[in-house]
């Protein structure tokens, strides 16, 4: 076995855990909330010292830390405090918690409608990160398992591939679309902290700050009366404590349903309820989004009715009439996250002796989609149009189309979705690029590997653009139950998970491109992340899109360049050990991100490049 291999890879957050010493503690809470036990005595763990600097780390690596709230506070400013004064700073506010105003911003939707974020100010980011760190073990206990949206290690594409399989292995070819209208906007606060304290959250203080955020002023708006806004680290998590029910409620209703005998194989355990009276439903999903498949279109019509009226007069929600439907999968598709779905007939397959018609899936990007990713694609070539800097927005462009491929691949027919696009695009892109057009050019290695066998490479500045249409289609990976933060198997399986998932985590990052610097770095900095796995170059940890740098192995002060030579990826705590001058700062990260002897001698290394002084240890 390979050195590198004998740790397991972590993603940051377990790492920043495990540091603060924190791993262990919300393991206890996720294995107490399995066995149905209440929480009385929450608030203290909420303002130790261990969970407040381990929020704070938290936000601090979060991309939008730079975002300012009601007042012009950024994380930069609380960077300059102590770790005592941060911690002290908390506890303060806690102990008669009054949030401060949120700042309103909208944001288009895809239907040209405006999307209402409400953002917190960042000292209530933080609090609100010290909240959801001590909750989400025990919510993520209890939520259903087949709901996906705003949930560690699951994704929509998580949500597509339990769609595929209810359509084409279960057969189930009605699906029943329900559109809760507004629903952010609409959650019922008093409901709402029932069902926190039905989960066993019952410790008094906790649930009365969280009221208090549900409750805060919206600048221009007033005190809310209902809703969760949109923007708030706590939101997603309360969010999902509201449809929770209803995930659990519709799981009764049929899967949930004893039988005399236990299977361990998911599909056995609904054909032995078949011959019941029960209504055969499952349903998948991601944030309010929700799909709810059964057998036959008069089982749908009923699930519909029952569905529309057990969200008014459970948890006070309407439905729009309008979007609200259900679909024949086998004549007409199904809109969801991006993508239109349905099965069509491919043969006759044999069960039990019996001959059964065969379906399979058919799904290519949505409508909707298509002519947003062509406003959005025809955006960026007016943008290099008029551009100064042409070669820097070719590259954003690739960035783009790159996270497009990557999202919608596990669509069936996504390459015929792709040439639509193209083919809507390409008159438009000869006309507007042909002065910046070339006959070579040259490729980034991440160009390289996904694209170089295409033919329709075209060259803009001498750089490649990624062909629109050359896409093939990766049928998306059902979730594993079992995955989770909060148990050493499940823990196991999310860095397993991590290293399936490179070209994702690549299209995350591509999505920034670092303004202040050149083509070649950025360039450069995307071919390492993929040259390197994704891994730190000298811990070999599984490095998240937004928390590593790309340190010039030779400074620029000292004559080095960008080129792909002369860079190397690592962690934000190895490049500040690289640098790092002070003893106290050097005693701190050594022990923060446990360098060993052979990690220590490559950063001496790296140090002697930049012309500083050896580390050495004692």
């Amino acid at each position: 076995m390979d050195k590198n291999q004998t740790k397991p890879k972590k993603k940051n957050s377990l790492r920043y855990n495990e540091y603060y010493g924190t791993q262990s503690i919300f393991d206890e809470l996720y294995a107490k909330s399995k066995r149905n036990e209440n929480f009385y005595k929450l608030y203290e763990l909420i303002v130790s010292e261990e969970n407040i600097l381990l929020a704070f780390r938290t936000i601090k690596s979060n991309r939008g830390s730079t975002t300012k709230g009601s007042n012009p506070h950024t994380i930069k400013d609380i960077k300059e405090w102590k770790e005592d004064e941060i911690v002290e700073y908390v506890r303060k506010r806690l102990n008669n918690f009054h949030p401060h105003p949120v700042r309103r911003i909208f944001i288009p939707k895809h239907d040209g409608k405006m999307r209402p974020l409400g953002i917190p100010s960042i000292e209530d980011r933080i609090i609100q990160q010290c909240i959801k760190q001590v909750l989400e073990p025990i919510c993520e206990a209890k939520f259903y398992e087949y709901s996906y949206g705003f949930r560690p290690n699951r994704s929509a594409k998580h949500a597509i591939a339990r769609c595929y399989h209810l359509m084409q292995r279960a057969d189930l070819h009605y699906v029943v679309d329900i559109d809760i209208k507004g629903f952010f906007d609409n959650v019922d606060h008093s409901k709402l902290l029932k069902q926190i304290y039905s989960l066993g959250i019952r410790d008094k203080r906790v649930i009365s700050i969280i009221s208090k955020m549900l409750k805060c002023e919206v600048i221009g708006e007033g005190i809310q009366e209902k809703g969760a806004p949109q923007g708030g680290i706590l939101s997603p998590l309360l969010s999902n404590i509201v449809l929770n029910e209803l995930d659990w409620w519709v799981d009764s209703q049929f899967y949930g349903m004893p039988t005399k005998h236990e299977y361990s194989c998911q599909l056995s355990h609904c054909r032995a309820l078949k011959g019941t009276n029960l209504k055969e439903m499952h349903i998948v999903r991601y944030a309010d989004d929700f799909k709810i498949f059964c057998r036959d279109y008069k089982t749908a019509c009923k699930i519909k009715i029952a569905v529309t009226k057990w969200l008014k007069e459970r948890l006070n929600l309407d439905i729009s009439p309008e979007k609200s439907k259900i679909v024949n999968l086998r004549n007409n598709y199904s809109d969801y996250l991006g993508l239109k779905m349905k099965v069509h007939r491919k043969g006759i397959k044999h069960y039990n002796g019996n001959d059964k018609e065969k379906y399979t899936i058919k799904s290519m990007v949505s409508n909707k989609a298509v002519k947003n990713l062509t406003i959005k694609i025809k955006r960026q070539i007016d943008v290099i149009q008029h551009s100064e800097k042409p070669k820097a927005e070719l590259a954003k462009l690739n960035q783009m189309i790159f996270g497009y491929h990557n999202y919608y691949d596990s669509a069936s027919h996504v390459s015929k979705s792709f040439h639509i696009i193209e083919y809507k695009m390409l008159k438009y892109m000869k006309n507007r690029l042909k002065p910046l057009a070339t006959k070579t050019g040259t490729k980034n290695k991440v160009v390289e590997k996904n694209y170089g066998e295409s033919k329709a490479i075209r060259y803009y500045c001498g750089y490649a653009l990624i062909p629109i249409s050359y896409i093939r289609t990766k049928p998306p990976m059902q979730f594993k139950t079992l995955t989770c933060d909060y148990t050493e198997e499940g823990r196991k399986l999310v860095h397993d998970y991590l290293r399936m998932t490179l070209s994702s985590r690549i299209a995350d990052m591509m999505r920034i491109f670092v303004t202040d610097e050149s083509v070649e770095y950025n360039d450069n900095r995307i071919s390492l992340f993929a040259a390197q796995n994704g891994q730190c170059a000298i811990t070999k940890e599984i490095l998240k899109a937004f928390n590593f740098h790309c340190h010039h192995k030779i400074p620029r002060k000292l004559g080095g360049d960008d080129s792909y030579q002369n860079l190397i990826i690592v962690t934000v705590g190895v490049h500040r050990l690289i640098h790092a001058t002070n003893p106290e700062v050097i005693e701190r990260l050594l022990k923060e991100h446990a360098i060993n002897s052979e990690q220590l001698t490559k950063i001496n290394k790296l140090r002697k490049l930049c012309e500083l002084e050896e580390i050495k240890v004692a």
